[in-house]
This record gives structure tokens, sequence and C-alpha cells, in this order.
């Protein structure tokens, strides 16, 4: 034994919905046998009808007589969130990997680990059952599929209904959702030989005497598969799980408050000859095969839209040696790194400053022209140039000063909402607003209120446009906001709708510096430098 740690059970904290850093987790899971849930993670459970009585309760136990603390409540449990605070919270209850069960295959317990590593402070975890094994067919691989996704009505109140993703209909302070296992379930090459047995280090604890210490290298821990690597067919599978979860976001009003981080799962390259000259380049056509089928840049079209944020290539981190391959899906960094990035800068500001921790390579390695910003303006339309990756997905990749996230992009097929910052901007009012809507349902619709959230709105754009989330020299280029008879008509003052006015103007970041030496006949550099702004 070399130390000895404490670590202190901290309260959880109560549901925020102004936080911007907290993210869902849905997926497959063990649980730790035995596994006791802590008592606070019971008390929030009990408070918010999952656990104890009530209608819609999915964690029954019997009444403890009076005066006496209910009894605690034993893993596994499914289909019902619980709120981790830390990476030890986690594994106090969960299997991180790696464990004699182990198939290679835990996906959601690696994104965790990363999420918490980068700088991430809390998350829910939706376990809707235990990893994949090499036994599971193609055809259980979907239902499971089916069982992560949101059904029953869009956004709906009623807890009764909520399943998989649906549970963000009950989870206000969620910025960020993250479903690592999607790759793996869409796709329809198996995952391992079946009973394969991995190799697991390490045995019982038992003493020895004292000598001299054995120097024998400690085996890795080998799966017999490769990881989940999708064809044509299995990407069209993928996307439609994806856009039914976009439209869940998209049809629900707080729900709008909220983004999908998705890992983009790595192609299967169907032309032998064409991999072996040249493996980057066939994988990279591969994928822009995939996006022309699955992401047409026609506004609506498709999964390209300003809830999903695409994370690409895959990674190699401390953590995912016990992963198929070593690899492990992007999402989990990147949602980490999103949140280090509203607690430390300001949700508003684009993620490609905050430098990805633990992270140290990538698969696959992909051509300089997809990882660098073209200088032309973009065009976005269905006879528009093939896009680099690196306008349509959230790209990880090495610069000089180390591993970076390069881009901080979401899906949409064009300028105005592509920048992930400014559809975080955009959250960040809405909950604002909302949250005022909500004080403010049971007072009087007349002027003093329109005041009042007049005034509300102000303050609130003026403190963005002071951390230089807007644009503009004066306030007046940077917002406006209105609240009066004027944004009103007699019909919504006839049903109690109040209509308020905000316009403004997201900053616009510097996304290319270009620096050109030319060497003059006197032995001198004539230097000229182009700085070209976007959204991004």
């Amino acid at each position: 034994m070399s130390r000895i740690v404490f670590e202190n059970e901290r309260p959880l904290v109560e549901v925020d919905p102004a936080r911007a850093d907290v993210a869902c987790f849905v997926g497959l899971v063990r649980c730790i046998a035995g596994a006791l849930l802590p008592p606070a993670v019971q008390d929030w459970l009990e408070q918010h009808g999952w656990a104890g009585e009530g209608p819609f309760v999915r964690l029954p136990y019997p009444a403890p007589p009076v005066g006496m603390p209910p009894p605690p409540i034993a893993m596994p449990i499914a289909d019902v969130p619980i709120p981790i605070e830390s990476y030890p919270a986690f594994t106090a209850v969960f299997d991180p990997g790696g464990s004699a069960s182990s198939f290679g295959t835990d996906y959601v317990a690696a994104a965790v680990r990363t999420f918490f590593a980068q700088g991430g402070k809390r998350c829910y975890v939706v376990r809707m059952g235990d990893p994949v094994t090499p036994a599971d067919t193609q055809a259980s691989r979907q239902d499971t599929l089916q069982q992560l996704l949101p059904a029953g009505p869009f956004g709906t109140a009623d807890q009764s209904g909520w399943h998989g993703a649906g549970h963000l209909a009950g989870l206000p302070d969620v910025s960020f959702l993250a479903m690592p296992d999607l790759p793996i379930l869409a796709a329809s090459t198996p995952v391992g030989a079946v009973g394969q047995v991995p190799l697991v280090p390490g045995g019982p604890a038992r003493f020895v005497e004292c000598a001299p210490p054995d120097v024998t290298a400690t085996p890795a821990i080998t799966y017999g598969a490769a990881a989940p690597r999708l064809v044509p067919a299995d990407y069209a599978s993928w996307a439609q799980a994806v856009q039914s979860v976009t439209q869940f976001l998209a049809n629900g009003d707080s729900l709008k408050e909220m983004l999908f981080v998705a890992a983009f799962p790595l192609p299967q390259d169907t032309s032998v000859a064409a991999a072996a000259e040249n493996p980057s380049d066939a994988l990279t056509q591969d994928i822009h095969d995939v996006v022309a089928a699955q992401m047409p840049e026609i506004a609506g079209a498709g999964i390209s839209t300003t809830f999903l944020q695409l994370a690409y290539p895959w990674l190699k981190t401390t953590g995912s040696s016990v992963l198929l391959e070593g690899l492990e899906p992007p999402d989990g960094a990147l949602t980490g790194i999103l949140a280090r990035n509203a607690l430390t800068r300001g949700t508003f500001n684009s993620a490609t400053k905050v430098a990805p921790a633990e992270v140290f390579d990538l698969s696959p390695i992909l051509p300089a022209q997809e990882t660098t910003v073209p200088d032309a303006p973009l065009q976005w339309g269905p006879n528009s140039p093939q896009k680099a990756l690196i306008e349509r997905f959230s790209l990880f990749g090495f610069t000089p000063a180390g591993l970076a996230l390069l881009s901080d992009v979401t899906a949409y097929p064009g300028e105005s909402y592509r920048s992930g910052r400014i559809h975080r901007l955009v959250a960040v009012i809405r909950r604002a607003c909302r949250q005022l809507g909500q004080d403010a349902a049971f007072e009087q619709n007349g002027p003093l209120l329109w005041a009042r959230v007049q005034t509300f709105l102000r303050q609130l754009m003026l403190r963005l446009w002071q951390l230089n989330a807007l644009d503009g020299d004066t306030i007046t280029d940077a917002f406006s906001v209105r609240c009066d008879r004027s944004t009103m008509t007699q019909n919504d003052l006839d049903n109690g709708r109040l209509v308020a006015v905000v316009i403004f103007n997201a900053a616009s970041t510097i996304e290319l510096i270009r620096v050109t030496l030319a060497l003059e006949t006197s032995g001198t550099s004539a230097q000229r430098i182009a700085a070209a702004a976007g959204a991004r």
C-alpha cells in the first residue's frame, strides 16, 4: 500500500437552470454488484419523484417505520437519471471498464471519465443496460438503440413517458447530451469473437514475504475485436437515430437550450486497394460521401442542424486502453471541454482556446486540407463545393503547440448558426428569459410588467456585451430590446401573451491569420498580415 486517500462525499448541488456546463450521458454501463446509492443521490431521486412513493416511481421500496430513514437503494438500476459530481462518485456505483466482465465496449464509462478529466463538474448518467458484448446480434443492438432514443410526445411533462434521452424533459439544468454507444449500436459488423475472454492484469490481494520487486511487465488488456466501423447502410441507421434526438430537442421548449454532442463514427473502408495505398485519404473520402448523403447542405434536411455538434476523429487517452483498439469516441472529451469553457471563459466563447487534457493521439490522422480553414468565404447550398471536415465537424488535431480542438462548430449548413458559440449564446439568453417568464407567469400583463421585463433584458444584454459576447462599439450597435405595445398584437394581449423583441450582434472571432513574408532585394523582409473574421 503506497497511500490512503480520503474522499469526502459532497452533498448534491440543487438544480440550477442557469448553469451552462451540465452534461447528460445516456447509454450502456455496468453497475457494481451490491453497490448502494449514496444517501445524497437517493434523497435527490426521492425529491424528483423517482424513488419512494408516487405515480411515476421506478425505484419503489417499502415505506420505512415512522421516524426511520428510508432503506438504501441497491444497484443495478436503469432508466433513471443519476446525478454525478465527480469521477470517484461514478466509480462508486458504476464499473469503469477493464474488469473481468468487460469486452472493451465501456464507452459511457470512458466518456464520463474523460468528461471530468477535461474539467467538467456535474453530469447525469441514464443507464439503459449493460455494454454491448460479442454475443449481441445486430437485431438486439438495434433494439437497444431504440431504447436510448426519446419516445412519446416531444417535451412531454408526463414523467411516465420519459425514457432514455427523454429524461432531458425533466433536467432543466442540462446543456449537453452525449450518447457514446450510438456508433457500436449502429454497426452491423461483429464487435468481437464470441467467447473472447479479455486478458485482465492483476489478481486477488495477498501478503508475501519481502523480496526483490518483480520486474516482469504487466500484460496489457487485449480484446479480439476492432473498434466499431460503419458501412454506408450503418451510417443511415446512425443518422436516423441522431435525427430523432435533434428533432426532440428542436420541438421542446426548454430543450432548445440543449446541444447534442455526438461522436462521428469511424468508416469501414470498402476500397481495399485505395486503403492500402493511402489509408487516410481513402477514409476521409468515405466520410465526405457520408456527409453528402446524410448532411445535405439545405437547412432543415438530414442531420444538418444547430442542435448537433459532431466530434471527430477518435481519441487515445490515458484511460482508453480498456476499449477496443484503445480508441475512445470523442464526444466525452468535447463535452468536458465545452463544460470547462463554460466555467472558466464563458460558454459564449469559442472552446478552441481550451487545451484538451489526457489526450495523446488520434485515429485516423486527417490530411492537412481537412484540418485547415480555407481562405475563400464559404458558400452553402446544394451546389456548393465540398467542404473541408473542419467546417462541418468539431475536429481534434495536432498543432505546433500540441494536440488541440481545431474547430467549435455545429452541423448547421450556413454561417448564422454554424458556430457552436452562437448556439450556446442564444441558449444563455433563452434560459434567462424562460426563468423570467416563470417568475412573472401570474403577474398582470401591463405596462409595469413590460417595463420590468425590458429592464431585465437590457441588464442581461449589457452584461453579455461587457463580457465581449456581443459585437459593437456602443450599446446601440450591440443590441436592442423592446417590450411594449408595439411588440404585441391585440390578440396577444387578449390571450395574456407577453412578447419581447431582442436583437443583437454576436461577436465574431478571428478564424484565420495569414502572414506573408516577402524577401526584398536589401535582404530584409516585408510583412503583410491579413486577418479573416467570422462567426466561429
